[in-house]
């Protein structure tokens, strides 16, 4: 007869080899997870900006100026967004023909309309809270708030209107007074005279020098025009400290050292954190006469 042999059990000590081993590849596989997780974030935000310029593209072209950042004048139906206006050209008609831009935004006849989320205005990276803001949270440039009652869906995307409102953007607005971007709220009477609508040809620095569209660590609403909503003030940096007062006004992002932007031609180029401010502020105004190189973003 044959003995039957005993299976030897795993030692205390050869488990926790073991067990440290594994511990030692999960630590080494980690920041490759990691890595990838963001690679893929930040593709998937470009791809957002690029589904937005070619909806920006697309308006420009049937009415020959791109979207006004925010509605303005006297009575209702003010405070509307650009990102409302292109609703269409980004295969949101429905929602579009159920947003009522004869009322109000934070109206409740487009409390459903306001409130729905659109994954094109929402950048994957973002490590913040994704529901509605009330509308009684939603602050406007003087302090006030909007009425109660609503709730807008957020946005990590604003049109660069080429200037500033805030403390942020005091050296900017110093320099290169405001207004000089490329989507603003229009018949608001600045240094340079009544804003409008900007036309292509109105962009002397050239359409691929110029940044349309750029990403913001958080919005007050894609429904939300002006005022941390549809726009974005210029700050010294593309990439400032983040903080929760600052995040809904200046340009962001949580990719790592650099923030995402549309430029006028349609592409999608990334800037550094650290680039060089004439060369930011350069990028930010339509006819300042400022040579870009590629290179320097």
């Amino acid at each position: 007869m044959r003995r039957s042999r005993r299976r030897r059990a795993f030692t205390l000590i050869e488990l926790l080899v073991v067990i440290s081993i594994i511990g030692v590849l999960i630590a080494l596989l980690m920041p490759a997870v990691q890595s990838a997780r963001s690679a893929a974030s930040r593709v998937q935000c470009q791809n957002n900006l690029r589904q937005i310029g070619v909806a920006i593209t697309t308006y420009q072209v049937e009415k020959n100026v791109f979207p006004m950042s925010a509605t303005a004048g006297a009575g209702r139906g003010v405070g509307h967004s650009a990102f409302a206006m292109i609703l269409p050209e980004l295969e949101q008609r429905a929602l579009f023909s159920a947003y009522n831009f004869r009322w109000e935004n934070h109206a409740p006849a487009n409390r459903t309309a306001v409130g729905t989320k659109i994954a094109a205005y929402l950048c994957p990276a973002s490590p913040l809270a994704t529901d509605p803001i009330p509308s009684d949270r939603v602050r406007r440039i003087d302090g006030s708030f909007y009425p109660a009652g609503s709730a807008f869906a957020r946005n990590h995307y604003a049109a660069n209107w080429g200037g500033s409102q805030t403390f942020l953007g005091e050296d900017f607005t110093r320099t290169k007074t405001n207004y000089r971007g490329m989507m603003m709220t229009v018949r608001i009477v600045s240094v340079r005279g009544p804003t409008s609508c900007i036309r292509p040809q109105d962009v002397r620095d050239g359409l691929s020098n110029t940044v349309l569209v750029g990403e913001k660590r958080d919005g007050q609403g894609w429904a939300v025009g002006g005022f941390a909503g549809s726009e974005f003030d210029a700050g010294p940096s593309p990439l400032l400290r983040d903080a929760p007062d600052t995040r809904t006004i200046v340009s962001g992002s949580f990719h790592p050292g650099q923030v995402n932007f549309l430029f006028g031609d349609g592409s999608v180029r990334p800037i550094r954190e650290s680039i060089d401010k004439k060369t930011w502020y350069a990028v930010l105004t339509r006819d300042g006469r400022e040579t870009v190189n590629a290179d320097s973003l």
